[in-house]
């Protein structure tokens, strides 16, 4: 019996800070999309879907699909900004994937390090791949098996996240979609409170309580991961990075990501480019 195989078409990480869309009458691959930062919207067989943090989209060949960033939304608002991780595949693994159990069009999931950690890697292997004339064998395994690992992982996640547990009130819950979805610009606690329809003083001591740190400091975290994604795959200067993902004034941003990664932004950069180029190993 031949062995299921894989093949990644393209692969990535997208921040969008302009107008954008993309159409498919009939996607002619499968579709993995997982939105990261900001909200956008997408016309899924027909249907209007907002995506927000934490969409997930999984879409089989032949599926109708577009994507509309920074256009008037159902909901009246106008996002500006848009980031999220995407493979385009084909494969017979894919498809007895898909075939064995129901794969939900739409799923909302906790983007955890792990996972995107992984899908990095998927980005980092198929780049390498692809700067390479003469390709090893054991590099297109390499993809095909952490593509395995993805989708098993994202389906993992599905599960997870459908399945009942005993969850964080519901305020808590709109806390922290409220400053995941607005840490990239400038908030107060009070309109974060005032969205969970909570005093102040209530809406910090559920958020500490169920969360384990204050609501500014897991602000900070989403702006540093924003800020990371923005270093690794665009050519964003570090000043702009900074202003845009909610420090304001990049001495700020210079010192927090100091504290949190050890070194200054622009030695991060740097190194990350030095990798790239392959003339550092570490």
């Amino acid at each position: 019996m031949l062995a299921l195989t894989t093949a990644i078409l393209t692969c990535g990480y997208s921040y969008h800070t302009q107008r954008f869309h993309d159409s498919y009458n009939s996607l002619p691959c499968y579709l993995i999309r997982l939105q990261t930062e900001g909200s956008c919207e997408a016309l899924i067989q027909g249907e209007r879907v907002q995506l927000d943090a934490g969409t997930l989209l999984i879409l089989p060949p032949g599926s109708v699909y577009s994507l509309y960033i920074g256009e008037p939304s159902s909901s009246g608002r106008m996002p500006i900004a848009s980031g999220d991780y995407y493979l385009l595949a084909v494969g017979e693994w894919l498809d007895r994937w898909c075939a064995q159990s129901p794969k939900p069009h739409v799923a909302r999931i906790d983007p955890d390090d792990k996972l995107l950690s992984l899908w990095r890697l998927v980005i980092a292997e198929k780049r390498r791949q692809a700067s390479q004339t003469d390709a090893l064998p054991e590099n297109s395994e390499l993809i095909d098996y952490l593509l395995r690992t993805l989708c098993l992982y994202l389906e993992r996640a599905v599960t997870e996240s459908a399945a009942p547990s005993a969850p964080p009130p519901f305020a808590v819950l709109r806390l922290k979609r409220f400053i995941e979805e607005n840490a990239t610009g400038r908030f107060k606690l009070e309109e974060a409170a005032q969205h969970a329809g909570l005093s102040v003083s209530r809406a910090v001591h559920l958020f500490k309580e169920h969360v384990g740190r204050t609501m500014m400091d897991y602000a900070t975290e989403v702006r540093l991961s924003a800020a990371m994604e923005r270093m690794k795959y665009t050519s964003i200067p570090l000043q702009q990075i900074a202003e845009t993902c909610g420090f304001g004034e990049y001495s700020y941003f210079h010192k927090v990501f100091k504290q949190r990664y050890g070194s200054p932004p622009g030695a991060f950069r740097r190194r990350l480019e030095r990798r790239e180029s392959g003339t550092d190993l570490l």
